[in-house]
């Protein structure tokens, strides 16, 4: 199973490359040639200094509204752009570009809704994926599982 998810990963990361190729680069071999789509400003360069300092600080299975918060524990501001959750290695969602600043949270709820905020992004999938156990990742833009939560 994690050959599929890592493939599929792969996949995304490759197809992302060769679309920023349009887009001014010279040389996609590298990811860290890579300027993001959105074009992060320098002054955001957040997301190889403090991702580190990113936990899963709640899990909330629910088959009406489950979610689950993402903290910033360092001192800098991060930015995860083009991530994913991986639930229990079997379900791949992709994530929008999310800023934290320190010691911020943002509640991540995987259902449908229309009023994503800074601290409040709803995903929309169109079902419940987190059961009353399992195991929760995330999995930055390289395909590396940077945090894992097991929960309950």
């Amino acid at each position: 199973m994690k050959r599929i998810i890592y493939g599929t990963v792969l996949i995304i990361i490759l197809i992302e490359m060769a679309f920023a190729s349009g887009y001014g680069n010279d040389s996609p071999g590298r990811i860290s040639d890579i300027a993001p789509i959105d074009n992060v400003s320098p002054a955001s360069n957040a997301a190889s200094k403090s991702i580190y300092a990113i936990e899963i600080v709640k899990i909330v299975p629910s088959d009406n509204d489950e979610y689950l918060v993402l903290q910033n524990k360092g001192m800098e501001d991060s930015v995860l752009e083009r991530w994913f959750i991986s639930v229990d290695e079997k379900i791949l969602l992709s994530l929008p570009r999310i800023y934290l600043g320190p010691n911020s949270e943002v509640e991540l709820h995987i259902g449908n809704g229309n009023n994503s905020t800074a601290t409040k992004i709803y995903i929309g999938y169109p079902s419940p994926i987190l059961d009353d156990a399992g195991n929760v990742s995330l999995i930055d833009e390289s395909g590396r599982t940077m945090v894992e939560k097991k929960y309950p």
